[in-house]
Parts: C-alpha cells; structure tokens; sequence
C-alpha cells in the first residue's frame, strides 16, 4: 500500500467508506459515524462510479460534514480497488472501512481506539455484533470472533484459520502502518480471508465483548454471492476465465507467511498450521470443484459464442428468479 501526501495534522483515525450503488442504506451508516462519542476522525468515500442516487447523498452529507471528503472513480475499478483506494487517500494512525449497509454504535470508535493505544502490540480491534436485517430489526448476535492474543504468530495464524467463525477484518479497527506492510485487498473474491490471516501474522487480534456493531444481512450482501460469482464485482470486465478461488486461498495464506518478517523457525510453524486449514475447509473436495469448474471455464472460453450464448441464458434465468 502507498501512503497518502502528508499533512499538517492527520487525524487519529481515518474511516473509508467503498461504495456502489448505496442509496438504500447509505444514510444511516453515514449518521452512525456523525454520531460517534470519539471525533478525531476523517472519512473518505469512495464511490465506484454509482448509478442511483449515491452521489447526491455523498455530497448532501460531504458539504454538511467538515471531517468528509467525497471521492467518485469516473468509472467502476472493483470493489477490491475501491476498498484499497480508501486507504491509499487517508492519513491517519488507525484505519477502519465502513460498509454502506452497515451501521456503528456511538461508542464504537472510543472502544477500539482505546484498545489500539492501551497496547501496540494489538493490530486489529473489533466488537461483538448484531445482525440486522434489511429493514434493521435485530436478527440475534453475531457469533463470536475468538482471536488469540498469544505472542507467538504462529499460534494466531492457526487461531484465525481453525478456530474463528468468521472473516470480519473488513469491519474492524487496524492499526494503518500495518495495513500498509501488507499488500491490501488482493484483486480476487473474499481477499479479505487473506488480509485477516496476515493482520494476525503480525500483530494481536481482539474483541471487544460489547456489542457496538451492527452487520446487516439482505439478499443483496456481498456474502450470499457464491465465490465463484463474485470475480465480476472484485474485477468488472474480466468475463470469463480460468480460476480456481479454494487453490488460491490455500496459496495466499502460504504466501503472507513467506512474506512477513520472522524467524525462519517461526515460518515452519505457521507452514504447518496449513494441514489444520486443509482438513477444515475440506479442500480435497473444493479443489476437485474448482477443477470442474476451471475446466468448463476453458470449454466456454474456446467456443466465445457457446459462451455468449451460456452467460446470456443464465441472466436470463437470474432475472426471472428475481420478479
């Protein structure tokens, strides 16, 4: 990740908002971070070249909002650029994303600030949560993220594989110079899997056991989209191609290991956390299905108008599913 042109004064925490076409839910994550009890804070939204009515809301709440800047891309760049792009334009010491149908409690911030500067060995802090629904009535709790805060990486790294439920690094509070050292949202579906395995390879995850977030669950959320669907969101325009997203995953968590700085005795403790997450996961399986799957891939891509003919069926067969 690069850094931002330095300034006077950077604020403590900057707080980025990705958005496409939002204008659903939009408002109520903007008046929740207005709302919050700690306010040395900056946000930058992101627009990924929205069509409805996102921009005007942005700007509505930019000229009104001293702390808010308004970015627009002049056309859609993904949304793994997007998410990055929100950093590479902020200044501050910590960093958190914002989803646009999400929504923070006025404590939020003060919480995990106070966790962040409390110990600097913490690179990641995140609350409990309740899910919502489209209308925003109280689903239940989110299960609980039990991260390690152990010394060793090794033992975070088989922590955030095996044993937490769920990928929340897009949610949370982070410390930005880690951010930084890492490579950010690669430009692949559920990067963010990767980005969590490496915040907890160099620094202490945790969570703060109050529940100041709420995560909304509607048909529309990134999460329903199987992950072999999601290559057109993360990069517009790619179309069809050869991909094997289980494979992947496998290889980038390997990666972060060779990439972060430790001992080399410490690597071959967190390489051999990878059978753990193999059994996990199940990727005997999965792999043999990416493999189906890459191979039909191929077989599309060699015959374009059999392939034209096969992606225009199933819009249409999408588009009657949903009147």
């Amino acid at each position: 990740m690069t850094a931002p042109p330095s300034a006077a004064r950077a604020p403590k925490v900057s707080i980025g908002i990705p958005v496409y076409n939002g204008q659903r839910y939009l408002q109520e994550a903007l008046d929740s971070i207005a709302a919050q009890t700690f306010e040395d804070w900056e946000l930058t939204i992101c627009d990924n070249a929205s069509t409805d009515r996102t921009e005007a809301i942005c700007r509505r709440f930019a000229e009104t909002e001293p702390r808010a800047r308004y970015h627009r891309n002049p056309v859609n760049i993904g949304s793994d650029r997007n998410f990055n792009l929100c950093a590479e334009l902020s200044r501050g010491e910590y960093f958190i994303t914002v989803a646009y149908d999400d929504r923070l409690h006025p404590q939020y911030l003060e919480r995990t600030v106070a966790e962040l500067d409390a110990d600097p060995d913490v690179a990641f802090v995140h609350t409990r949560a309740w899910e919502i629904d489209a209308e925003g009535k109280t689903l239940g709790a989110a299960e609980s993220a039990e991260f390690s805060d152990a010394a060793a990486p090794h033992e975070r790294f088989r922590n955030v594989l095996t044993v937490v439920p769920d990928i929340i690094s897009a949610f949370g509070l982070m410390r930005m110079s880690v951010f930084r050292a890492t490579p950010g949202y690669i430009i692949y579906p559920s990067s963010d899997a990767f980005l969590q395995a490496e915040l907890a390879l160099r620094g202490k995850m945790k969570e703060v056991p109050e529940f100041l977030f709420f995560r909304r669950l509607h048909p529309a959320a990134g999460h329903y989209v199987p992950l072999h669907e999601q290559f057109e969101e993360s990069d517009p325009g790619a179309g069809l191609r050869i991909f094997f997203p289980e494979w992947r995953r496998f290889g980038e968590y390997a990666r972060s290991v060779l990439r972060v700085p430790m001992p080399l005795s410490e690597k071959m403790r967190c390489l051999a956390v990878l059978p753990a997450y193999w059994k996990r996961r199940r990727l005997r399986y999965r792999f043999s299905k990416d493999m189906r799957k890459a191979i039909r891939a191929a077989m599309l891509m060699a015959a374009p108008r059999l392939g034209r003919r096969i992606l225009a069926r199933r819009a249409s067969q999408a588009g009657s599913a949903g009147k």
